[in-house]
């Protein structure tokens, strides 16, 4: 081992990659579906490559740096949350049912700064430690980053973090699955908040069936108002040698194969009206490819996919909404953000008036606006050392305020007078992920150097505080969720899933209640609880 560790000082960025390469596959690991993420893992090797004896400080030839990889990806990551969360943290701001979402998520982030100061002031914890266990409580890589740009012990931070972490990831996800139960309530439940938007029944399904029953054949689609009467969409028509796409004008005859989609009970009615189901290759090898429209026209933010009524008066269906990181299925009632993705399917001529209406196709997935981020960064950090005196007080954003109020702004923004910038989904992660793992790999095999001196007799305390930050927060938003706002229990949960930006709760949400509900909930309590946990690492050690 240790002539791996001296190779590997000697070639230090080697030492680097190793590390976040490692770390990645570690967090990749999981058991009864929990795993550390990436952030987890890698943070978990660095320390334990640190304390071999593994240091970066050949890769800089001085030992402080004011530029290092690690800040690099700092930069990147801090300023990618605000990218990723200014179209919706807007949206999710505005009234509608999706402030009581909101609500419970920012319940989450209060009560767990609240618990940590207390408790760790009444334990005697230092304000790194504090700053670590808040972290780790709300399994928050956003909230590490941000604090260890502040704290004075970077060993300690990142020590506690680790160690707490573990403690909220699996404590968030054991309480989704067994808190319903104690309450005896379903998250699978079929009852509705007459208050709620309803939900899906069931996905959209395609399927063809032929025209066999006289009453409809010879009848224009416009006159048969199938869309209505069932719910379903013609998409395709298969006739003789040819298969067609539909108008209002096309008749229907006695033979035809049609394509239709729609849920499974609507289907159920298409067949009784229409004919038999049946198998036809040709109409699956001739649906048209689905489009994507990004919404940023005016007066569409707020607007239903009813209200629109693409399906009328342009022959669209939309097959999905992107929201952000979560992917929603699309229902009738479900209102429309600026920014959502929607795929799109349908013919050439009806699409592009509906991207018209909506807002624009979205670009192509091979091309990336490196400006937005390089000229972002460049802005966030100058906004960050800029001194506003207010009264006794000389005020100042910091690194991480200034990134990620820039990335907010930004990412609200993405048109500037005739230029429109544009990064893919993928990109955008690919960024934020290599952010955050150069960040976590420099910062913690530092502190793995001495890993426990920051800590010395406050291990126990700090594991006490981590359960307590974990367990209050999560029953004071389910309270709240219940008896105040009166949720459902999906959308409650849904809630404070996003209020702990944890991907793990997503998971285990879905598979409790069997659906994609839980999606809507944590989307509009995630984007602003993405910028709150930011902003809490720095406040935590201000306040301790």
């Amino acid at each position: 081992m240790t002539d791996w560790i001296r190779l590997l000082n000697e070639a230090p960025l080697a030492g680097l990659m190793l590390v976040v390469a490692l770390g990645y596959l570690f967090g990749q690991l999981s058991w009864r579906g929990l795993s550390l993420g990436p952030a987890g893992g890698t943070l978990g090797v660095a320390i334990l490559f640190g304390s071999f004896g593994l240091s970066f400080r050949a890769l800089y030839g001085i030992d402080n740096p004011p530029v290092t990889l690690g800040s690099l990806g700092f930069a990147l990551f801090i300023y990618s949350v605000g990218f990723e969360a200014g179209p919706r943290f807007f949206a999710s701001l505005r009234g509608g049912t999706g402030w009581r979402f909101v609500s419970v998520g920012v319940v989450v982030n209060v009560v767990a700064l609240a618990v940590v100061v207390i408790a760790g002031r009444l334990l005697g914890l230092n304000a790194s430690v504090t700053a670590g266990v808040l972290a780790g409580a709300l399994t928050s890589a956003p909230t590490y980053a941000a604090a260890a740009e502040v704290c004075q012990d970077a060993s300690a931070l990142a020590v506690s973090f680790a160690l707490t972490y573990p403690v909220g990831l699996a404590g968030v996800v054991v309480l989704v699955q067994f808190m319903p139960r104690l309450a005896r309530v379903s998250l699978t439940s079929e009852e509705e908040d007459p208050e709620e938007m309803p939900r899906p029944r069931s996905p959209e399904l395609e399927r063809a069936f032929e025209v066999s029953d006289d009453k409809i054949c010879g009848k224009t689609l416009k006159n048969l108002d199938l869309t209505h009467t069932t719910g379903c969409f013609i998409v395709r028509i298969h006739r003789g040698s040819e298969v067609l796409a539909p108008s209002a004008e096309t008749t229907l005859e006695a033979g035809d194969h049609v394509m239709a989609r729609g849920r499974f009970d609507e289907l159920e009615v298409f067949a009784r009206i229409v004919g038999p189901e049946v198998y036809d290759r040709d109409l699956l090898d001739a649906m048209p490819p689905s489009r994507r429209v990004r919404i940023s026209g005016r007066g569409i933010d707020g607007k239903s996919l009813r209200d629109l009524e693409l399906t009328r008066r342009h022959r669209c269906l939309v097959t999905s909404i992107t929201r952000g990181e979560v992917v929603l299925e699309p229902w009738p009632e479900l209102p429309l953000q600026r920014d959502d993705v929607l795929e799109i399917v349908g013919p050439r001529e009806g699409v592009r008036a509906a991207a018209e209406e909506l807002g624009r196709f979205e670009r192509s997935t091979d091309e990336t606006d490196i400006a937005i981020y390089a000229g972002g960064i460049c802005l966030g950090i100058l906004l960050g050392r800029l001194r506003l005196p207010i009264g006794a007080f000389d005020f100042r954003l910091g690194l991480a305020g200034g990134l990620l109020l820039t990335g907010v702004v930004l990412g609200r923004y993405r048109r500037l007078g005739p230029f429109s910038a544009h990064v893919p989904q993928a990109a955008r992660q690919l960024v934020r992920d290599l952010g955050i793992l150069l960040f976590v790999a420099e910062t913690g095999v530092r502190a793995g150097e001495s890993p426990f001196l920051g800590l010395r007799d406050a291990l126990a305390p700090a594991l006490i505080v981590g359960v307590l930050a974990t367990l209050i927060p999560v029953l004071a938003a389910w309270a709240i969720g219940q008896f105040v706002f009166r949720l459902r229990p999906v959308d409650t949960w849904g809630s404070i899933g996003g209020g702990m930006t944890s991907s793990a709760a997503l998971v285990a949400l879905r598979r409790a209640a069997d659906s994609n509900e839980p999606a809507l909930s944590y989307a509009a309590s995630y984007a602003v609880a993405s910028v709150l946990v930011t902003v809490a690492g720095p406040l935590v050690v201000w306040l301790m």
